[in-house]
């Protein structure tokens, strides 16, 4: 039997307890969850680790829940910055035609969602599947802020492309907060309305511009230690995929090739096309000049090298190699179905993809041979792309839709 002594003791306890647990849970970060198709090395997942490499890492952490059998070539550093990475069952099977996994993919959501209920904000970078998981996080698991973020201007061809339309039509009414890359990216998944009512937050696809500072001297001696010492270096950074248009890029280079032997075409990036394109680069006879270099972390770098940035992409969001590009200091020739917001410099000019390549060719030549380079890191900043601004920006708004 307890005395009044005893009774005082259990009490302060309690109280002790709570007291402890509640410091604890306020001094921990808050775990925002993105929604991602994996950590390689792409456009949204740089964009978004520019974003993780900015912000307070002790008042919000980033954890990613990825949908392909491999992690990606930023696991490494996001499990260094203290983030978990956690793998959904991939939806569609691209081996068996019309095959999708639905059944699979809401079990292992639900019980993902059941076990994580520290997450309190999802960040859903893939609004093709975003009516599916978005619900299923709302209903099992303890998520408040659901962010619907759009990243292109519209969706890939075939199949694929008419399921994520069907998909996409719910979205507003089930997300809490809505972004976009661009205007246009905001047009393509959003309606005018939810536009016109400021609803819709353009996010800057910052980049940290203090990498990318230009000068002359330093891109001679890039040149001469990667062996391309005096020629004229077209570059692209890009997923081989259909949508980023290599085979265009392919047919300017080899016209450019035939104006000016003295050019060489570097490659960035890999993807499910990239064999075709090396085989169609051999069978024009190109492969002396034209450098594949993989997925690359030193992208900064390399596009010092570059004379020109060639986008030919079938269509982009806003794409944020073609703000690295401009930060650099690089002229950017790109096609017309690329949003005209790209251009924050006024070195970007966009050309039809009904131009024939010829024509693509004697224009990349043009604007090299009447270029005059010089460092735009500050034009970039003052547009509203530094990464740092961006980072600050969505900290706040992480940290206030969490409380």
């Amino acid at each position: 039997m307890l005395v009044k002594k005893d009774k005082e003791y259990a009490v302060y306890q309690v109280i002790k307890n709570t007291k402890e647990g509640l410091i604890k849970i306020m001094s921990e970060p808050i775990r925002v969850l993105h929604v991602v198709g994996n950590m390689g090395i792409g456009g949204i997942e740089t964009l978004i680790m520019n974003i993780y490499r900015n912000i307070d890492r002790d008042k919000v952490q980033f954890d990613f829940l990825i949908h392909n059998p491999t992690e990606g070539e930023y696991a490494d550093e996001i499990k260094k910055l203290g983030g978990h990475i956690y793998r959904m069952p991939v939806l569609r099977d691209k081996t068996r035609t019309y095959y999708w996994r639905y059944f699979e993919y809401k079990r292992a959501l639900k019980k993902f969602f059941l076990e994580h209920q520290e997450i309190k904000v999802l960040h859903g970078h893939m609004t093709n599947t975003a009516s599916i998981y978005m619900p299923i996080a709302m209903k099992y698991g303890n998520v408040k802020c659901l962010i619907t973020h759009s990243h292109q201007t519209e969706a890939t061809p075939g199949l694929s492309g008419i399921v994520t339309n069907i998909l996409q039509k719910n979205i507003e009414k089930i997300a809490t907060d809505y972004f976009a890359c661009s205007k246009e990216a905001a047009k393509w998944i959003y309606s005018p309305a939810l536009i016109n009512e400021e609803k819709v937050k353009i996010i800057s696809n910052g980049v940290d511009v203090n990498k990318y500072h230009y000068n002359d001297i330093e891109q001679k001696k890039l040149k001469l230690q990667m062996k391309y010492n005096g020629k004229i270096v077209i570059g692209n950074v890009a997923r081989f995929k259909e949508v980023k248009n290599h085979t265009f890029l392919i047919d300017i280079f080899a016209e450019l090739h035939k104006l000016n032997p003295d050019t060489v075409l570097l490659l960035i990036g890999q993807g499910e096309l990239e064999k075709d394109v090396k085989k169609k680069v051999m069978s024009l006879g190109l492969s002396d000049s034209v450098d594949f270099l993989g997925a690359r972390n030193d992208v900064p770098m390399l596009l010092k090298i570059f004379d020109i940035f060639l986008l030919p992409s079938l269509s982009e969001g806003l794409p944020l190699v073609g703000i690295e590009a401009q930060a650099a200091g690089l002229p950017v020739l790109a096609a017309d179905t690329v949003t005209k917001e790209l251009n924050i410099t006024g070195n970007v000019e966009f050309l039809s993809l009904e131009k024939p390549a010829k024509f693509w060719a004697q224009r990349v030549l043009d604007i090299v041979n009447n270029f005059s380079r010089r460092d735009m890191t500050e034009a970039v900043r003052l547009a509203g792309y530094d990464i740092k601004e961006t980072a600050k920006w969505l900290q706040k708004f992480y940290l206030e839709k969490y409380k």
